[in-house]
C-alpha cells in the first residue's frame, strides 16, 4: 500500500484555490492502466485531500458513453495541467499511458512517473522525474502549487512555454534525489 487506506473519492467542484485568474482549473491528470486503478485512485485521492484538483478517467461519465474514446482522452490531457503517468509492470502492456504521456508532452504539460514498484522502465519516461512515495508526492504538489501561483499572476497565463515545464521536471528531480 502507498498510503494507510484508500479512502472514497468524491467529485467535487473545484476550489477558488484551484482556479487561475481565467476562471479555468488546473487539475492533474492521472494516467494508469486499468489494472493499477485502485491505486491510480488512491493518487488522486491524496491530491484532492491537500487541495489539488486531478481527473481520473473512471470517474468520467463522458468516457462511459462516447463513441470518440480518443478525442474525448485529447481533450480531458489538454484542460489539463501536469501529468502523473502511474506505472508497474502492467504499464508495458498499455496502449493509453504512452498516447497520454504523448498528448502531455505536445501539450507541454508537466509530467511526473509515480512508480507502484520497482521495474524496469521504458526509457521514454526515465525523461521526466520518478516519483515512488507520498514524501515525492508532496514535492510534486509544493511545486504543482508554486505553478498555480505563477499562473495566477502572469498577465498572459493562456500561454505556458516549454522552459517552465522543464523547470518543473528538473525542480522535481532534484527535490526528490534524481539529478
Amino acid at each position: 500500500m502507498i498510503f494507510s487506506r484508500v479512502p472514497e473519492i468524491t467529485i467535487t467542484r473545484p476550489s477558488r484555490n484551484q482556479i487561475n485568474s481565467q476562471g479555468q482549473t488546473m487539475p492533474v491528470f492521472i494516467s494508469h492502466k486499468s489494472s493499477d486503478k485502485p491505486k491510480a485512485i488512491e493518487i488522486a485521492n491524496y491530491l484532492t485531500n491537500r487541495g489539488v484538483s486531478s481527473y481520473i478517467d473512471v470517474l468520467d461519465p463522458l468516457l462511459q458513453s462516447a463513441d470518440n474514446i480518443t478525442a474525448v482522452i485529447v481533450k480531458r490531457v489538454r484542460e489539463c495541467t501536469h501529468l502523473i503517468a502511474v506505472t508497474s509492470t502492467e504499464t508495458t502492456k498499455s496502449w493509453w499511458v504512452p498516447f497520454e504521456i504523448g498528448v502531455a508532452t505536445d501539450q507541454e504539460r508537466r509530467i511526473a512517473t509515480f512508480a507502484l514498484q520497482p521495474s524496469d522502465l521504458p526509457e521514454y519516461l526515465k525523461k521526466w522525474p520518478i516519483m515512488t512515495n507520498a514524501h515525492h508526492l508532496e514535492h510534486f504538489i509544493a511545486l504543482y502549487n508554486r505553478d498555480k501561483t505563477v499562473v495566477a499572476l502572469s498577465a498572459n497565463n493562456a500561454t505556458r512555454d516549454i522552459s517552465s515545464a522543464d523547470t518543473f521536471h528538473a525542480s522535481l528531480k532534484r527535490n526528490i534525489g534524481q539529478y
